[in-house]
């Protein structure tokens, strides 16, 4: 199935790339890590979802030879990020030449997929009912892939996770249900970890308070209302407090900045939701609060109930050992891994958060890019007119930096910044024009590079007069 669908993908972005950009925050939801394409000891693992970057990205360039470098330009606002992004990448490289080879393409990939869908979902779209069409798909999407993995879970069976473990059959890239935890198994869904499967599941049911904000009739926010409680009890189902907090937060901040009537909306998704706890039991309601705040307790329970605050001391101080040595540009993009793999650290654990990785791997320039990138999404977001729109976008920008903080990407940013370009543009591009090159000779066809189709565009008529 895997190959039938980057078969599928590659046609798809030769004859229609405006569609495959479209198609591709969709099939984020089944194209996890885990999901292999290629998985051959003598080369380099490649999943499915970086097969599909790669065909959209070479397909594209086809595209820009193939008229002239005739494109069009836009005022792409993460540039200045990816830029320093980009840059950070190649200073991590300059300085530990060892392991060029090796990290090259690892360096490449992790830029790429993170830039390149973002970039393209900014080019193609022309239009906010577009992006908002785009964030519907999205959120049904992670409405059924949430029923589906709560379901699963339930009945303790799950054969799209089963495929996946079929697909890496080297072993190096692990697809677990943390059946043998002490916590047990957990809802996974279609993602190859509970935690990326509870932070999709977080970014949709934040999608869906975005899509309140211009129509709020009585049947719509019945059904988004009973879409919210689905998704809540999803992110419950994987057992993972910081996709809990990721939510819980973002509707918090979000709460204090908007206004007293978009206020209502909250009241009422709580009350519903506090109304269902009480009837299911008053103490189950209880203990998610316990298990939501037990991150932050003194007691090293990550032997217990995961991550806390002892532990994350432990790690940090590994980190800066680690850190202290290449300051500047880090000890290499897959230094983290390394010693991961080495088992020489076992207090390090998964070096369960991104400030660990980026400073290991790419010093503080890394850091400097990464914190970059967040603060023009702030920026960006401080320009948009709806205050609903600007309120939501804080609150889960803020809740998402605090979730990859607290315990790592997880393969969810460039889920995040292919939500938050669509939001933008949905929101009229959050102050950001697009610039096109202008035509000069309109009898003339014109390439569409929304379709790849010749378009004739009317010759005006002389003035009669």
């Amino acid at each position: 199935m895997n190959y039938l669908l980057a078969a599928y993908c590659l046609l798809l972005a030769l004859a229609r790339q405006r569609k495959m950009a479209f198609l591709f925050p969709v099939l984020c939801f089944f194209t996890p890590k885990g999901l292999g394409l290629i998985d051959v000891a003598s080369l380099p693992y490649l999943s499915e979802n970086r097969a599909i970057v790669i065909f959209m990205i070479i397909c594209f360039f086809l595209y820009i030879l193939s008229i002239g470098l005739k494109i069009k330009r836009t005022n792409f606002p993460f540039s200045t990020a990816f830029i320093l992004l980009g840059l950070s990448y190649i200073g991590s490289l300059a300085s530990n030449t060892q392991t060029l080879a090796s990290d090259s393409v690892t360096a490449f990939m992790l830029f790429s997929e993170v830039f390149f869908p973002c970039y393209l979902i900014w080019y193609f779209c022309d239009s906010p009912a577009l992006a908002e069409r785009t964030l519907k798909y999205i959120y049904v999407t992670g409405l059924f892939v949430s029923i589906y993995g709560t379901l699963s879970f339930i009945i303790h069976l799950n054969p799209y996770f089963d495929y996946i473990k079929q697909t890496t059959p080297t072993g190096r890239v692990l697809a677990a249900d943390y059946s043998g935890s002490v916590r047990g198994a957990r809802a996974i869904g279609t993602m190859s970890n509970a935690i990326t499967f509870g932070a999709f599941q977080a970014i949709s049911f934040l999608v869906g308070v975005f899509l309140l904000r211009a129509n709020r009739s009585s049947a719509r926010f019945l059904w988004l209302m009973l879409g919210q409680i689905v998704l809540f009890v999803g992110i419950l189902a994987t057992a993972s407090r910081t996709p809990l907090i990721f939510v819980l937060f973002s509707m918090m901040i979000f709460t204090c900045i908007t206004r007293t009537r978009d206020k209502v909306i909250i009241i009422q998704i709580g009350a519903v939701i506090v109304a269902l706890g009480g009837f299911i039991g008053l103490q189950y309601i209880e203990k998610v609060v316990d298990f939501a705040l037990s991150v932050f307790s003194q007691k090293d329970s990550a032997s217990a109930t995961g991550s806390s605050l002892q532990m994350r001391i432990g790690q940090a101080l590994i980190a800066w050992n680690f850190f202290s040595q290449s300051p500047l540009f880090g000890g290499g993009v897959s230094k983290t891994r390394s010693i991961l793999a080495s088992g020489a650290y076992p207090d390090f654990y998964g070096a369960e958060s991104a400030i660990f990785q980026w400073a290991i791997d790419m010093g503080l320039f890394g850091i400097l890019a990464f914190f970059t990138l967040f603060l023009r999404i702030f920026s960006l977001v401080r320009r948009l007119k709806n205050r609903f729109s600007r309120a939501l976008m804080y609150g889960m920008t803020a809740g998402y930096f605090i979730f990859v903080i607290s315990t790592g990407v997880l393969e969810t940013m460039q889920f995040f910044l292919i939500v938050v370009t669509l939001m933008l543009i949905a929101d009229g591009r959050g102050g950001v024009q697009s610039r096109v090159l202008p035509v000069t000779d309109c009898s003339r066809p014109v390439l569409d590079p929304l379709f790849y189709e010749p378009t004739v565009r009317p010759r005006q008529q002389p003035n009669q007069d």
